[in-house]
């Protein structure tokens, strides 16, 4: 298997992000290589997009780990001790076997081959894989598990 990065993100520091993303107001522009520009035609009408990325600063020895506590909920006020250890694959952590992102940030602005977008979790130098327009599908009967309900009520 093979991918190629069709982009980078520029901007946020990785202490900018953890510290406000769960406000989702993280600002950052996605810079597309110049080869790839052409496949942004008709982007800028779509109001949030899904940005699918490779995220980089990932070890080869957190690749291993299968059980982690969500560590960012921390910002959030919560105790470590108060977070559940889960399997990785019930959790949006960074640490995985295939630490691929997913991120649906709302497009503010386009301008040539950048992408100015806002509700960003991703770091300055992140590679971007492929981009996607966000189309709304109305789910009905969503269930989030209790500890993560909390979360909700407090942003």
């Amino acid at each position: 298997m093979e991918l190629r990065p069709i982009g980078v993100v520029i901007g946020p520091s990785e202490d900018e992000v953890n510290k406000n993303m769960w406000k989702g107001g993280v600002k950052g522009i996605i810079k597309i290589y110049e080869e790839f520009k052409e496949g942004l035609l008709g982007i800028e009408n779509f109001s949030h997009i899904i940005l699918v990325s490779w995220l980089h600063k990932i070890t080869e020895d957190q690749r291993k780990i299968l059980i982690v506590k969500p560590l960012r909920m921390t910002n959030l006020g919560f105790k470590l001790n108060e977070l559940p250890a889960l399997g990785v694959f019930a959790l949006h952590s960074p640490i995985r076997p295939n630490p691929i992102g997913i991120t649906i940030v709302k497009l503010i602005e386009r301008k040539d081959n950048l992408l100015y977008v806002e509700g960003l979790d991703l770091y300055d130098g992140t590679p971007i894989l492929d981009i996607k327009g966000y189309y709304p599908y109305d789910l009905k009967d969503v269930k989030i598990p209790k500890w993560l309900e909390k979360s909700h009520r407090i942003y």
